[in-house]
């Protein structure tokens, strides 16, 4: 973990030594980018939105579209990509066995000499692995170490309340998608930004139509450090998030389910529970000490 650590901070893991793992996945903004998207090797931007890397042991894939089937795998991506560190495993590895530091550091977490680009994935996957989130003021809130607001508590019954006007029901219906202790079902979705895509998503990797315009859903977990919001970053702030729910959707043929059973203008909440709602929200990030 130790390893995987100052590794994860290594700007020597890019081709010209300028950008680290760290560089677009910052603690202070739950481990993602502040940056709608981010700069690569010579500033070169990416295409979608950096994700936040807490509470990964419960995930079996990995990025927007899920092409990363574990986190050993994932990690060694961004490294080669040319839009991010732009650095072959070869020349990486090579990188490492030739600074006075790193041979070492390897021999004493694997108990035998020797950098590959597998003990480099297992480094950062075990570091990775410790980057957890379960002491929000909701956590403890569930456990009587903390008191909801009423704003917070209406936030949260809108938050796991169907909208189902013939049985009377008027939520926000987010529970569907973000339900469960990591607040994700850990699948893919259309969430209704678009009517067209210029990015399919899903369907880049698995090839099929029913599958365009469907992106991980994220972890809400620690959701008010981690803007901007969505797999392109377009919204700036948690308000929005809502709004888009409420009354934005843009309808397509594989838009998700519990979200095209909404009626076309939208739920209709007010804006007090709108804002209840975001209150909620923000009671899902870490609690400090």
């Amino acid at each position: 973990v130790a390893l995987g650590q100052k590794l994860f901070h290594a700007k020597r893991l890019s081709r010209d030594n300028s950008i680290s793992c760290a560089s677009c996945h910052q603690a202070t903004h739950g481990f993602s980018d502040p940056r709608q998207f981010s700069l690569g090797v010579g500033d070169r931007s990416g295409k979608r939105k950096s994700m936040p890397l807490t509470n990964l042991a419960w995930k079996d894939s990995f990025f927007w579209d899920g092409r990363a089937a574990s986190l050993r795998e994932q990690v060694l991506h961004p490294i080669q990509d040319p839009l991010e560190m732009d650095q072959t495993l070869e020349a990486t590895v090579a990188k490492l066995r030739d600074s006075d530091e790193y041979p070492g550091l390897f021999a004493e977490a694997f108990g035998v000499a020797g950098i590959d680009a597998e003990r480099l994935a297992l480094a950062l996957e075990q570091f990775l692995l410790s980057l957890t989130s379960y002491r929000s003021k909701f956590d403890l809130a569930m456990r009587g170490e903390a008191e909801l607001s009423e704003q917070e508590k209406r936030g949260f019954e809108l938050f796991f309340t169907e909208y189902e006007p013939r049985a009377g029901q008027f939520g926000a219906d987010c529970f569907h998608c973000h339900g469960g202790a990591m607040f994700t079902h850990l699948g893919f979705e259309n969430n209704g930004l678009d009517e067209s895509f210029t990015d399919i998503g899903l369907a880049e990797v698995t090839g099929k139509a029913s599958d365009r315009g469907k992106f991980s859903v994220p972890s809400l977990r620690n959701v008010a450090l981690t803007a901007p919001y969505m797999h392109d970053g377009r919204f700036a702030t948690l308000e929005e998030v809502v709004d888009h729910y409420d009354h934005g959707l843009r309808r397509s043929p594989t838009l998700a389910p519990n979200l095209a059973k909404h009626p076309a203008g939208g739920l209709g909440l007010s804006a007090e529970d709108r804002a209840a709602v975001v209150a909620f929200l923000k009671t899902l990030t870490e609690a400090k000490d």
